[in-house]
């Protein structure tokens, strides 16, 4: 599917949340907890007006940046449609189920808002994973350091291994907030997510400056 009706389509998704907030505003308290402590009890509330429609405009306009700045990359044939309409798709989504569980808590639901959040975030790692070896160079999309930038060899080489990184830690992640769901352990993945292909990918371009070598 072309990266441009995948866009209509999430815009057409992205007017659920406000739907829903309508529907149920009059239901809700004055003051809507929109954080939680990682044993998942509010600690900061927000108006009922931000927590309906502030939080889900927000995150439309995260949305609508998205696809205007790798719409507008140089070099966005090289970004891969399937991959964008992953991005394109679950932001939307993340939205409606975010307002979803919002809403829910409000209503005195026994929700799990830190459960959810940390499974939706390992889903997305799990499918942006397997679609990172498939991006090629570009300037919005993928693991954009000065040394995976100036060369297609290392920008290959590093978005194959974190294509495995980050679908090993997606896994990790998902099992973990079924399981146990602790903070400390998904930041520990985050940050092994974040810092094995840096790492990584320095020490290939390392290894090609050693040996002379600059293929762009």
């Amino acid at each position: 599917m072309k990266r441009s009706k995948t866009f209509k389509i999430g815009l057409i998704v992205s007017i659920i949340p406000f739907i829903l907030g309508g529907i149920f505003y009059k239901s809700l308290p004055d003051q809507i907890a929109t954080h939680f402590d990682i044993n998942n009890n509010p600690d900061a509330y927000s108006s009922k007006n931000f927590a309906l429609f502030g939080l889900p405009a927000i995150m439309f306009l995260v949305y609508l940046s998205a696809y205007f700045f790798t719409n507008a990359d140089p070099k966005k044939s090289n970004q891969g449609d399937k991959a964008l309409n992953i991005v394109l798709i679950a932001l939307p989504l993340i939205n409606i189920v975010i307002s979803a569980a919002t809403i829910a808590f409000g209503l005195g639901k026994k929700i799990d808002i830190s459960t959810i959040t940390t499974s939706l975030v390992a889903i997305l790692m799990i499918f942006i994973g397997n679609y990172l070896p498939k991006v090629k160079r570009n300037y919005t999309i993928g693991i954009k350091l000065p040394w995976t930038m100036n060369s297609d060899y290392v920008w290959e080489k590093t978005h194959v291994l974190a294509g495995k990184v980050y679908m090993l830690g997606g896994f990790l992640i998902l099992i973990s907030s079924i399981l146990f769901n602790n903070f400390y352990f998904f930041i520990g993945v985050f940050v092994l997510m974040t810092f094995i292909p840096m790492i990584y990918s320095y020490k290939i371009y390392s290894d090609l400056s050693k040996d002379g070598e600059d293929e762009n």
